[in-house]
């Protein structure tokens, strides 16, 4: 769905671009690698930005993460202005190539500008309070002025009332984008109320499932089977209080009660493995991108952080193998080799992304295997051998040298 982004102003992305200038557009799969501090986690939570911008919504998502508007404006000394710049390029299914672009602005939280253009053909604007846009008849230009809102002129514009693109648009942001950057396996294992997505921090996984088709939920079983081929299955089960509460059973288990006779409560989600209950969640986000919604599961996004926390090295082969398949686009993070090697060689020249400081402190983005060093030990190693054996500084070094010299060749500015 995203195929570029690109920021000026957030943190660490000042002048940033995903993929590069002039490189080829994101891949449905994509992994971040880096150092610790490059910006890889600061990339999700810019995309997590640009969806609560369309919700309308920044102030309270600033207050859910403990942040103030100043914590999101770049300190670099080659920021400038006032005002987070971004402009994404986004394919979706059903639409010809959209851009959009916005200028917003910390200080009131405010969208003071922004433009959206479908194939070269504006379908929206708005500045200070004024908006054009074009309505659901495809010809006519809708104007409005005097408005007042903080985020997206989509997020006050009814959805009766857009071209079919902007509202494809809106919906894709708004509904199908989820990130599991603060997700934590303690949440994950907790009983929780009926819930149409699994929650920021995955308090409502139950829910979730429980909320989804009796389909939907026989994939994600059978995918869990072959994950963990000893678990026989997963119930779910409605409290007296209507939490809904999730348990698994292995193979050949038997749970007696004090009177020898069985119980068939089975082994409760509060005490799944940390990997267990993160692969769950995952298999389940990504299966339930067949639920009805206005979006194919073409245009929703998944972003996951650091992936292979708590899973074991075998386990995460299959994962990796099961993401890169997947029908969504997943952006995620990994300081682990092993993860690298479980992609083929095509597969990680596309989709493997190294992030790094420049001389500046700006963060910046290459494809891994773009440059010289990498690309000529793919031949004789492995992806993940070639991360364990090369330098992370020296990379950081080589691509910034690459990059001065593409902007010196074009006469086109550095990232």
């Amino acid at each position: 769905m995203i195929r570029r982004i690109q920021i000026d102003n957030f943190k660490s992305l000042d002048g940033f671009s995903l993929p590069p200038v002039g490189s080829p557009p994101l891949a449905n799969f994509t992994c971040l690698i880096g150092a610790n501090g490059c910006g890889k986690t600061t990339v999700l939570q810019a995309v997590d930005f640009l969806s609560q911008i369309v919700k309308g919504r920044v102030p309270e998502w600033l207050r859910e993460r403990g942040w103030s508007p100043d914590d999101l404006s770049s300190q670099l000394d080659v920021a400038s202005g006032e005002f987070i710049s971004i402009a994404v390029d986004v394919q979706l299914t059903s639409t010809l190539p959209i851009q959009w672009k916005c200028a917003y602005r910390c200080a009131d939280s405010s969208v003071i500008e922004e433009t959206i253009w479908e194939n070269n053909h504006r379908l929206l604007v708005a500045k200070g309070g004024w908006v054009s846009f074009t309505t659901s008849d495809r010809e006519k230009q809708l104007e409005n002025s005097g408005l007042r809102f903080s985020g997206s002129a989509l997020s006050i514009l009814a959805d009766e009332d857009l071209h079919p693109s902007l509202r494809l648009l809106k919906q894709a942001f708004t509904k199908h984008i989820a990130n599991f950057e603060l997700v934590s396996a303690f949440n994950l294992k907790q009983d929780s109320y009926p819930s149409r997505e699994i929650g920021p921090r995955g308090e409502s996984l139950a829910g979730f499932i429980h909320e989804v088709s009796d389909g939907i939920r026989q994939r994600v079983y059978t995918q869990m089977r072959i994950f963990f081929p000893n678990v026989g299955g997963i119930q779910r089960k409605i409290e007296q209080n209507d939490l809904v509460k999730l348990s698994s059973f292995e193979k050949n288990m038997r749970m007696l009660l004090p009177d020898g006779s069985s119980t068939s409560d089975g082994i409760s989600s509060r005490h799944f493995s940390d990997g267990f209950v993160r692969i769950l969640a995952i298999i389940t986000q990504i299966e339930s991108s067949a639920m009805p919604g206005g979006a194919s599961a073409q245009d929703r996004i998944l972003l996951l952080d650091e992936i292979e926390n708590g899973i074991h090295p075998e386990t995460m082969a299959r994962l990796v193998a099961y993401l890169a398949g997947a029908p969504i686009q997943i952006i995620a993070t990994t300081h682990s080799p092993l993860i690298l090697n479980d992609l083929t060689d095509a597969q990680a020249e596309e989709s493997v992304m190294v992030l790094y400081r420049n001389g500046k402190g700006g963060t910046r983005s290459c494809r891994y295997f773009d440059l010289p060093s990498t690309k000529k030990k793919l031949g004789m190693l492995g992806p993940g051998e070639v991360y364990v054996d090369t330098s992370i500084e020296q990379i950081a070094r080589e691509a910034e040298e690459m990059e001065r010299g593409i902007a010196a060749q074009t006469g086109a500015p550095s990232q």
